[in-house]
């Protein structure tokens, strides 16, 4: 097998529906990591169009990505223009969050619990499991 260097890489535009670019990415494996993005990415269902353009190389790929990111300006696109305040303001925290989401956005669940005083709780295929709750709120229960 070729070093991955030398391997076909595809370089992959997601958009919304209104075409709006999303996210440019580099992989020699789109649907994996579609599924990777599918169960990590907070932005993945905002995305309505997948486009993948392949390079002989993942060199070339990269490069395309570079230019891509710049040129284009991604919405969530961490290299080039997200920050995590945008994405806390575009995806604000839901009052139930799975735990793949709490991995991405453990920061923003506790400044909901911290700052706003919400309890966000946290679920397991779809059934509630833990809750993180305001530091008062979890004081008063254990009173």
């Amino acid at each position: 097998m070729p070093a991955l260097t030398d391997r076909p890489t595809a370089l992959y535009r997601c958009k919304d529906t209104t075409g709006r670019l999303l996210y440019v990415g580099v992989t020699t494996d789109p649907d994996v990591r579609f599924k990777r993005h599918e169960a990590t990415a907070p932005w993945w269902p905002l995305v309505a169009e997948r486009l993948v353009d392949w390079h002989p190389t993942r060199p070339a790929a990269e490069e395309a990505e570079a230019t891509a990111i710049k040129d284009e300006s991604p919405l969530y696109n961490r290299a080039g223009s997200d920050s995590p305040q945008a994405l806390a303001e575009d995806f604000p925290v839901e009052r139930e969050v799975s735990k793949n989401q709490l991995r991405l956005r453990l920061a923003d669940v506790l400044h909901a619990s911290a700052v706003e005083g919400r309890i966000t709780y946290i679920t397991s295929n779809g059934r509630r499991v833990a809750a993180i709750a305001p530091l008062a709120v979890a004081e008063a229960r254990t009173t």
